[in-house]
């Protein structure tokens, strides 16, 4: 654990955080204390995330290798574009790394390639971030907000990942290598189309992938992008899990629950597409 110390940072002044008899501790004698688990909160007062129900929604999901296309495009890019001339463990952070499981399955496939990779993943949501560290020992967890200041040292990371997550431009630049890829995946216009006409779910924000290459173009140039579209058969119990995991979990109505009671079976599309950024 003691390995991930050089990338820290404390959420209040700045300083670097070291372990301390079983907590993260600064030289101005801010602390937080590390979990039985292995992740630190270090969030400063209690804010909304994922609830454990959808979180356990995800990984059940997850666990039926429904995503894993979208996991091993997701690999394949990173290690095209990593640097890999370092010495030492490369520092790479998920940026709203819900349970853990993209982080997870890129760390294996770098050290099957033998990138020694230390994972990091920082998530608002305290029960998704206990749910990763205790299947994911190998990489290192924070609960913190993406919005704010990152627990992390200036130019410290080799990479980042952010999944269908909150961006903050500046503190991924600040955080970042000169150099180092930044892999966005975003829903593309399709993302579950029939599954969204069918229980009248959230659209998906149109030009999205536009605007997001604007939000980055001072500090990042855009390297590469790549779309992935296909069919998933789901049955019930699938189509609630999909439903519970996204943002239309706070938002659905009455009617679409109803609806997604009677509704016994589904083939709808998921649709993604990946911008590889490089920080300038």
């Amino acid at each position: 654990m003691t390995a991930v110390e050089e990338v820290l940072a404390c959420p209040v002044c700045g300083l670097a955080l070291s372990f301390q008899n079983g907590t993260l501790r600064c030289e101005q004698a801010h602390s937080f204390d590390v979990a039985k688990e292995g992740y630190v909160n270090l969030l400063r007062k209690k804010l909304p995330g994922d609830t454990k129900e959808m979180v356990i929604a995800r990984r059940a999901f997850f666990d039926k290798g429904y995503y894993l296309p979208v996991s091993e495009l997701l690999n394949s890019l990173m290690l095209e574009h990593l640097p890999t001339t370092e010495a030492g463990p490369l520092y790479l952070l998920d940026a709203g790394c819900g349970e853990g499981y993209y982080l997870s399955r890129l760390q294996e496939s770098l050290r099957a390639n033998h990138i020694p990779l230390q994972g990091l993943g920082i998530d608002i949501s305290k029960d998704a971030i206990r749910m990763a560290a205790r299947k994911y020992p190998e990489a290192f967890f924070m609960v913190a907000n993406l919005k704010e200041t990152l627990p992390l040292a200036d130019q410290g990371l080799a990479g980042m990942l952010n999944i269908f997550a909150p961006r903050n431009v500046a503190e991924y630049a600040r955080v970042l290598k000169p150099g180092a890829p930044l892999l966005i995946v975003i829903p593309g216009p399709r993302h579950l189309e029939e599954l969204r006409q069918s229980l009248q779910l959230l659209n998906i924000e149109e030009n999205k992938q536009q605007h997001v290459v604007e939000q980055f173009a001072g500090s990042f140039d855009l390297l590469a992008t790549r779309s992935l579209t296909y069919e998933l058969d789901l049955r019930q119990e699938e189509i609630a899990q999909v439903v519970m995991m996204t943002p239309n979990y706070w938002h659905q109505s009455e009617e679409s629950r109803l609806r997604m009671t009677a509704l016994h079976a589904l083939t709808t599309t998921v649709d993604f597409v990946y911008l590889v950024l490089q920080h300038k």
